[in-house]
C-alpha cells in the first residue's frame, strides 16, 4: 500500500528481542500494511496500560484501539486486507499453515525461552541487549546495570514457572533440535512450504528463530549446525519485495506425506497438541500443575491460561473444513498423531 494516511497507519509497539514482535513486523512488511515500528521503553508502557494481558508486541490500529495477541491480530488483518494474504488458497493447506503457526507459538516458544535464560552468560547478554534497545543506546545511564539485572531476575522466575524445572530441559532441547533439522533440510529446497510465497506458518517460525540467531548460546549452535536455516531467517525478516504464487500441497498425497510440513506435524502430535490437551484438562479440573508422558519421560509444568484458547480454536477451524479437505488431510493428520486432538470429544 503506497502513500499511507493517518487513517491507514498502524503502530507496532515491540522489541527486536521479542519473537512475537518480529513475527508481526515481518507479517506487516510482507502484506504491505502501513505501520510504524515503535521499539523503546514506551512499548513496555503501552503493554502495561493499553491491553488486558501484559505482553509485547501491541498493535495500535488507526482508530486508536490496541491489541496484543499475534494470531487474532493476523486473523483480523487477513479479513481486512485481501492483497498478499498469508492464507493459502487451498482450504486444507490454510489449515496446515494455521496449525504450524500454533506449533511455533505454543511449543517452540519454550525451548527458545529456556535457551535465552538458562545460563548465566545468556542472562547477562540478553538482558543487556533488551535494555540497550529499550533505552535507545544510553548504557551510561546510572540505572542500566541494575535494570538489566532486574530484567534477568524477572525472566528467571518465568523460566521456572512456565518451562518447568531443569528436568524438562532434555525434552525441550531434543524437540527443538529435531525441528531445526527438519528446517535445515527444508530450506535447502526452497524458502516456503506452500509455493513461492510465505504463509502464516513461515512467519510464525521466523518469529521464534529471529531470536535464536541473536541470543548468545543459541546463535552459536544455529550457525554451526543449522547454517542455512540461520540465513533463511535473515531472508524472511523482510519479504516486502516477494511476488509469488501458491502451490497446493494437500491435493498431492504423496508430496504432502514426504514434505517438511508432514515432519513438523509429527512434532506437533508428539509435543504441541498433547501440551494443549493436558493444559486444558488441568485448567478444567482447577489443577495448578500437569504432567504428560513424552517417550517415557514425564513433562511437568504449571497450567497456563495463555494456552486455553488454542485447542478450541484449532478444533473449530478443523470442524469448519469441507469433507473434501478433511479427506485430503486424514492420512497426514493420523500418521502424525494430530487427528485425535483436533476432533472435539
Amino acid at each position: 500500500m503506497t502513500n499511507p494516511t493517518p487513517d491507514s497507519m498502524h503502530k507496532l509497539h515491540g522489541f527486536l528481542m521479542s519473537p512475537y514482535s518480529m513475527k508481526l513486523r515481518a507479517y506487516l512488511r510482507y502484506r504491505h500494511i502501513p505501520f510504524q515500528w515503535c521499539n523503546n521503553l514506551g512499548a513496555d508502557e503501552i503493554a502495561r496500560t493499553k491491553v488486558k494481558t501484559y505482553m509485547v508486541p501491541v498493535i495500535e490500529y488507526p482508530d486508536g484501539t490496541f491489541e496484543n495477541d499475534s494470531t487474532p491480530i493476523i486473523d483480523k488483518l487477513e479479513q481486512k486486507f485481501s492483497a498478499r494474504s498469508t492464507e493459502p488458497e487451498n482450504e486444507a493447506d490454510a489449515f496446515l499453515a494455521y496449525l504450524i503457526e500454533d506449533f511455533a507459538d505454543e511449543w517452540l516458544l519454550w525451548p527458545f525461552f529456556m535457551y535465552r535464560w538458562r545460563l548465566k552468560a545468556d542472562q547477562e547478554h540478553n538482558s543487556q541487549w533488551i535494555l540497550y534497545e529499550g533505552m535507545k543506546g544510553d548504557i551510561e545511564n546510572d540505572g542500566f546495570n541494575a535494570m538489566s539485572e532486574m530484567w534477568a531476575s524477572r525472566q528467571l522466575i518465568g523460566v521456572e514457572k512456565i518451562c518447568g524445572s531443569p528436568a524438562n530441559d532434555y525434552v525441550l532441547e531434543s524437540s527443538f533440535h529435531a525441528f531445526l533439522s527438519i528446517m535445515e533440510r527444508a530450506v535447502t529446497k526452497g524458502l516456503f512450504f506452500f509455493g513461492s510465497r510465505p504463509s502464516r506458518a513461515e512467519i510464525a517460525i521466523y518469529g521464534i528463530l529471529s531470536q535464536e540467531i541473536q541470543d548468545l548460546t543459541a546463535s552459536v549452535f544455529m550457525r554451526e549446525k543449522y547454517n542455512f536455516t540461520t540465513r533463511w531467517v535473515s531472508i524472511i525478516d523482510d519479504l516486502s519485495g516477494v511476488e509469488g504464487e501458491w502451490e497446493s500441497l494437500s491435493t498431492n498425497k504423496e508430496k504432502l506425506m514426504s514434505s517438511p510440513v508432514a515432519e513438523i506435524l509429527k512434532l506437533s502430535g508428539k509435543y504441541h497438541l498433547p501440551l494443549l490437551a493436558a493444559n486444558a484438562a488441568a485448567l478444567e479440573k482447577g489443577e495448578k500443575r500437569f504432567s504428560y508422558d513424552i517417550e517415557g519421560r514425564a513433562f511437568t509444568r504449571i497450567a497456563h491460561d495463555r494456552h486455553s484458547f488454542c485447542l478450541p480454536a484449532l478444533r473449530k477451524r478443523y470442524a469448519a473444513l469441507s469433507g473434501e479437505s478433511k479427506a485430503a488431510l486424514k492420512a497426514v493428520l493420523e500418521q502424525s498423531g494430530c487427528l485425535n486432538y483436533l476432533v472435539a470429544n
